[in-house]
């Protein structure tokens, strides 16, 4: 007859392989597993909200700096460029200086980013407007006339959900819509 180890003995000064280990049982993983799905169940809505509460407020900030660019631009009789970086989901302000734009002092106007979860999906000027170029980096110009270049962001979150921004040239003014609306073809 042979042995299996369950049959085997050890001297009772060395340690047993076995012993003390313990497995978990089916049950055990089928309860974590149910837990895990449960948090998930639980959690996944709660992130689309924090997504979309961030694409919201990204389009709120937005269009408070262009408000408040036209603003500046009629009230210190100067040009400003609203700069974009669209894959770094950057933008920034800069002014005319002599021939140049420059970076202003003003910390608030300076290189901001956008929140979590949010990006430019695209942005459209006179400059690319029916061009195709596609350009990853644009501008909108605040003239000291009270005139806003026309322009369209499209924002979008990372679960789909997509805003367009619409500037209003004389009036400083911004439509923003919570879904992608194609402007460039007169759609609304």
């Amino acid at each position: 007859m042979g042995y299996t180890p369950a049959m085997m003995t050890y001297p009772a000064d060395s340690p047993n392989p076995n012993k003390g280990e313990r497995a978990f049982t089916l049950i055990e993983v089928s309860v974590l597993i149910f837990l895990l799905a449960l948090f998930m169940f639980i959690a996944m809505p709660r992130f689309q909200d924090i997504t979309e509460a961030n694409t919201k407020s990204a389009s709120r900030t937005l269009t408070i700096l262009v408000r408040q660019l036209y603003n500046e631009a009629v009230f210190k009789n100067r040009t400003y460029k609203l700069a974009f970086d669209i894959d770094g989901g950057q933008y920034w302000v800069e002014v005319l200086s002599g021939n140049e734009f420059v970076v202003p002092a003003n910390p608030s106007l300076g290189k901001k980013r956008l929140p979590a979860g949010v990006s430019f999906k695209d942005i459209l000027t006179e400059r690319t407007y029916g061009s195709g170029l596609g350009l990853r980096s644009e501008f909108i110009l605040f003239f000291p006339t009270g005139y806003v270049e026309p322009a369209v962001i499209y924002l979008e979150s990372e679960n789909g959900k997509e805003y367009t921004l619409e500037t209003i040239p004389y009036t400083g003014g911004t439509r923003v819509y919570d879904k992608y609306v194609d402007l460039k073809r007169g759609g609304r």
